[in-house]
Formats: C-alpha cells, structure tokens, sequence
C-alpha cells in the first residue's frame, strides 16, 4: 500500500487516498502516511453501492471546512457506514452533525494510525 500511495502522489495529486472496503483506508499526502479502518456497520450492509462516492465527499468536504487530514480521515468513513445500510448511493448520506454524533459513540479502537 505504501508504494501504490507513494506512486499516486507522484501523479501530481495533494493528497492520495485508497479506500480498501471493510479493511479500511489510506492516505498519502507527502509528508504523512495514514490508516484508517472502517467504522463499525451497526448492522449487516445492505448492499455497497456508493460506499467510495460518500467516503470521498465527506472526506473533501471536511478538508474543504479546515479540517486537518487525520479528522478529516477518521469522519469519512462514517458516512460509507451508513451509505451502505441503504439502498442506492444517496439515501444513506450525513449531515456533518449526524456523523459528529456517529463519532462521539466510536469505539476506542477507532482512530487514525500512521504507517511508518
């Protein structure tokens, strides 16, 4: 995973960004190299679709708000969880307060890492 972040970066992306489904997601941004797993599903999903699409609009949206990359990274894939508790790719999107109430009940084992 290292080298497939490194050779995005290269590309000319700021930040490079893989999501890997339930075993998480990693990022890349030139000097930090971070991992983030996935947030719990409370129950079994219902189907995948959009999981990626809602990873990716909070995550920039939250960047977008002056969130640093690590909280940025650790809210993004709260809205995947829910996402795929729905049919179809929009019906389970959050507003920024549902997912800051998603993460005040994370469990502890939740948090971004960095790969070293």
């Amino acid at each position: 995973m290292k080298v497939i972040l490194k050779e995005m970066k290269n590309l000319g992306p700021n930040i490079a960004i893989v999501t890997d489904g339930p075993d998480g997601a990693y990022c890349y941004d030139g000097e930090k190299m971070l991992f983030v797993p996935m947030y719990p599903d409370p129950k079994p999903p219902i189907e995948r679709t959009g999981a990626g699409d809602s990873f990716s609009s909070a995550f920039t949206s939250f960047l977008a708000s002056g969130m640093s990359l690590e909280d940025a990274l650790l809210r993004a894939p709260i809205n995947s969880m829910n996402v795929v508790q729905h049919i179809g790719a929009q019906a389970g999107l959050l507003t920024k307060d549902e997912i800051e109430g998603w993460l005040a009940k994370k469990p502890d084992d939740y948090k971004v890492s960095e790969i070293n």
